[in-house]
C-alpha cells in the first residue's frame, strides 16, 4: 500500500492512496476497530477526503513516521 503525507491548515495528516482509483484510505489508528467491522474508511484523494480518513498528527515527522509505519512512502504531495 503506498502512503502520503500532506499539509492541510498547517497540520500535517498521514494516509494511504491510490491514484489510479482517486482515493485515499485510512492507516493505523485512523482505522475503525473490529466492532465496526474492520474496514478502512474511503474517500475521494481531496483536502476533505483526506481529512475525513486521517486524523492530524501533532507533528511533520510524525506523519511521516506513521505513513512509514503503514505501508510504501511515496512522500510528501
Amino acid at each position: 500500500m503506498k502512503t502520503y503525507i500532506t499539509k492541510i491548515n498547517d497540520q500535517y495528516y498521514a494516509f494511504a492512496g491510490d491514484t489510479n482509483k482517486d482515493q485515499v484510505y485510512s492507516i493505523g489508528t485512523d482505522n475503525p476497530d473490529k466492532t465496526s467491522g474492520g474496514e478502512r474508511w474511503v474517500a475521494r484523494w481531496n483536502e476533505s477526503g483526506i481529512k475525513y480518513v486521517a486524523s492530524a498528527s501533532p507533528s511533520r515527522d510524525a506523519a511521516r513516521k506513521k505513513a512509514k509505519r503503514h505501508g510504501e512512502y511515496f512522500g510528501e504531495v
